[in-house]
């Protein structure tokens, strides 16, 4: 069982409270009248108001075995050799394997309709990042050349467009050759500087992955150590600001996702969220919190003022910032004590944890059940 990150890992949009379960009958879907004061008020509770913990200490959790794979290997190998790629502008027609950049425009039934244009495109000829009748019209094709023509996308295309024939005018700026390096020791010494060979150079890949991946499966553990205390204990009810907080910053969150895909809130809660879903990520986010705070107040593992800063630093240094100042511009405090909260919840609960270790093959499937 995977614990609910949150703050900084993906949260699912809420839906309005359960009748019965706050301390106020205000709804979730209610606009908040005062944000800065429900984001400063939303840890301002007694965990053992809600919290009855049960067995949190020496719980038996899964713990993905790190590994590393040679297609992870060659991940950087590739990235490597396409760091060294030169493409070099030719004065004559696109051939497969070229790099073009192209303006196009696409309509159906005369419409132009979305993804169907663009400007200064660049892309390969042959990767398959485009249907295979559109790149064949562009193949032939030299700098200043213009060719109109009809492409049927597959029946099991994107809905908006699957089936239909769209007609395309696409005007060819650069046709530019691709020339990909051997991947030789050579290569390496002249890229990396720290390392003389190909075997030097993976050998150091695979030992920085699988530093990576231990910490990968520590935080798993982690995260189910917590997922195991939060099972364990008695929750009753929960605090309105805590609840009101959680629901403020996934919509926030998710808000910003539909803006990436260029599409409404609603519109994106539909088509990507489950009905039951949103209240149930919502709720187990809750619970996890309060559990947290339960076990910290019990263990002597708070945030306090005295501590606060310091922790906060040296998280903000994990997450890659040069000064707490920095952190606190994409975070604000209350976010950054939950991080610190599950972060010193979860090292105090896998200290003491006993592993069942578990393929990640199989942990992933299991977390798909």
């Amino acid at each position: 069982m995977k614990k609910c990150y949150y703050g900084l890992a993906a949260l699912i949009l809420a839906v309005p409270l359960l009748a019965g379960c706050a301390d106020s009958g205000k709804n979730a879907g209610e606009e908040l009248s005062d944000t800065e004061a429900m984001i400063a008020s939303a840890l301002d509770f007694n965990a053992k108001d809600y919290v009855k913990l049960g067995e949190y200490e020496n719980l038996t959790v899964e713990y993905p075995l790190p590994y590393v794979s040679e297609e992870d290997v060659q991940m950087y190998v590739d990235s490597l050799v396409d760091e060294n790629t030169e493409y070099n502008e030719v004065d004559r027609a696109a051939a497969n394997g070229d790099m073009v950049n192209i303006d196009f425009e696409g309509t159906i039934d005369g419409e132009a309709f979305e993804g169907g244009s663009a400007e200064d495109y660049e892309f390969i000829l042959g990767n398959g990042e485009f249907l295979e009748d559109f790149e064949s019209n562009i193949i032939g094709q030299a700098a200043g050349g213009t060719v109109t023509f009809q492409s049927k996308f597959p029946d099991d295309y994107y809905e908006e467009v699957a089936g239909k024939t769209a007609e395309f005018t696409v005007t060819v700026n650069s046709v530019s050759e691709v020339v990909v390096p051997e991947y030789t020791d050579e290569l390496v010494a002249k890229s990396t500087e720290e390392y003389s060979d190909m075997k030097e150079y993976e050998q150091a890949i695979r030992e920085e992955l699988m530093i990576e991946a231990q910490g990968e499966s520590e935080e798993e553990a982690k995260n189910n150590a917590i997922a195991a205390a939060v099972d364990n204990a008695k929750i009753d009810g929960y605090p309105q600001t805590l609840y009101d907080y959680c629901y403020y910053d996934t919509i926030s969150i998710y808000k910003s996702y539909a803006g990436l895909y260029g599409m409404e809130y609603e519109d994106f809660k539909a088509e990507y969220m489950e009905d039951d879903e949103v209240e149930q990520i919502v709720m187990e986010t809750v619970n996890e919190i309060l559990v947290c705070q339960a076990i910290a107040k019990k263990e002597g593992l708070e945030i306090t003022k005295s501590n606060y800063e310091k922790l906060a630093k040296e998280v903000a240094l994990e997450y890659g910032y040069e000064t707490l100042e920095e952190f606190q511009t994409d975070y604000n405090e209350t976010e950054i004590k939950i991080i610190l909260l599950q972060e010193r919840v979860g090292d105090f609960l896998y200290e003491s944890a006993e592993l069942e270790e578990v393929s990640w093959e199989e942990y992933d499937s299991e977390s798909q059940e």
